[in-house]
């Protein structure tokens, strides 16, 4: 125990004066590669030809998007999550774990509608994924930024219990074979 804490402590010194939040040792930047695919979707309903661009989109971890991002700070973002308090990363995995089963069955059902030509059932798909995923995302900013998490999860599981219906035909293959 004293270890972590003394690790904790380090890096709490090490990412002083970066874009990693000190406190939970998270960057917001990982949030870019959400806005990103959120952004395209959200033009989908008017340009169904970006359809090409929203298939390319793949769910990466925090540290392979840092892996791969310009950050100046990346080696020290995925060095620090080593190091996050689970106080923060649970709430924070869960949240993005949300993030993606969003993006990725609002894809699935965007995708069936462009392929039936069905413009009011995309219409309807990008209109109930764009306030579930702008809630998510900033809820993932909070997590982030926070200074104490206390009922983040809760938040989290209430928002979906109520607003993601369940689909029968969304399941893990479903979105192998989307990608394919």
């Amino acid at each position: 125990m004293e270890t972590e804490d003394t690790e904790y402590k380090k890096y709490q010194k090490l990412v002083l004066g970066k874009n990693i939040n000190q406190q939970t040792l998270l960057a917001t930047d990982y949030l870019n590669h959400f806005n990103e695919i959120h952004m395209l979707l959200g033009m989908l309903a008017d340009m169904p030809d970006c359809l090409d661009d929203i298939l390319e989109w793949k769910s990466i971890t925090y540290q392979e998007h840092f892996k791969y991002s310009v950050f100046q700070d990346k080696e020290l973002a995925i060095d620090a999550y080593n190091h996050t308090p689970d106080q923060y990363k649970i709430p924070f995995e869960n949240c993005v774990s949300k993030m993606n089963q969003l993006v990725a069955k609002t894809i699935i059902n965007a995708k069936k509608a462009i392929e039936s030509q069905n413009t009011h059932q995309l219409n309807m798909q990008i209109a109930e994924y764009t306030p579930r995923m702008e809630k998510l995302i900033e809820i993932c900013s909070t997590i982030i930024n926070s200074k104490e998490i206390t009922s983040q999860q809760d938040i989290i599981d209430n928002y979906f219990d109520d607003s993601l219906p369940e689909n029968d035909s969304f399941d893990q293959s479903s979105i192998d074979n989307l990608f394919e």
